[in-house]
């Protein structure tokens, strides 16, 4: 897929394009053809920081989305039902385990890994007749899930922007985006949403009454204490 761009309204928006479309083709069955880039982005960054989490990574982690792309993301694969990561972790020689230093320097060793994500198409085919899901068991919107994942993305950029000094203040973050400085306090703290609560929003499992407000109101930074308030029907607890 390659970027492109419709402007309309005097904003810009962003999108994936297959190649076969720009071609005026039709795309070959089973491809997606054309995605948002926003949503997209923002599910491949949160998907990845919550599998090196998971992983141990955590700690060593770049605060800087495009910096942890360009370590750890070799290729991302859209179908019509998830999204797979074809990641890399590079390992230093100082840091693999086996027999002791034969005083050789060594190289960086380089593993793969593959992930799938599920994930459904913004424009989903039409449906016909009703579907029943049982109240106790009610899936989170997909438009839900989505604007969540990309408050939280944004909110994580905001963040390192302050850190690394390419903002001064929420005040000229507010203005960037064209929103009161009040708004982008109260995303602010979703930068540091619990991993389990990203996971849970990726897999479709969080709660379905989970809102942006909800999460991030009042949101406390210990991550046990946010999945807690976020409700019991997430699978935080395993």
């Amino acid at each position: 897929m390659s970027p492109s761009h419709a402007n309309k309204g005097g904003a810009r928006y962003r999108y994936y394009v297959s190649q076969a479309v720009l071609q005026g083709k039709p795309p070959p069955p089973g491809l997606v053809s054309r995605v948002p880039a926003a949503e997209t982005e923002a599910l491949v960054v949160a998907a990845l920081r919550s599998h090196l989490s998971a992983s141990g990574a955590g700690e060593r982690l770049s605060d800087n989305d495009r910096d942890l792309l360009d370590r750890h993301l070799e290729r991302a694969t859209l179908t019509p039902n998830h999204l797979e990561l074809r990641l890399r972790q590079i390992i230093e020689p100082a840091q693999a385990h086996g027999p002791a230093n034969d005083g050789s320097s060594g190289s960086p060793i380089a593993t793969v890994t593959t992930i799938t994500v599920p994930w459904s198409s913004p424009v989903p085919a039409a449906v016909k007749g009703v579907i029943h899901v049982p109240a106790h068991n009610t899936p989170i919107k997909a438009s839900r899930r989505e604007a969540l994942l990309i408050a939280i993305a944004k909110a994580r950029q905001w963040i390192d922007d302050l850190a690394d000094g390419r903002a001064a203040s929420f005040a000229v973050i507010a203005r960037r985006e064209g929103k009161a400085e009040r708004h982008i306090r109260l995303l602010a703290p979703l930068a540091f949403v619990s991993p389990r609560i990203v996971a849970a929003l990726l897999d479709g499992t969080a709660p379905a009454d989970l809102t942006l407000t909800k999460l991030a109101r009042a949101l406390p930074y210990c991550w046990a204490e946010q999945e807690r308030r976020v409700g019991p029907s997430a699978p935080f607890h395993g």
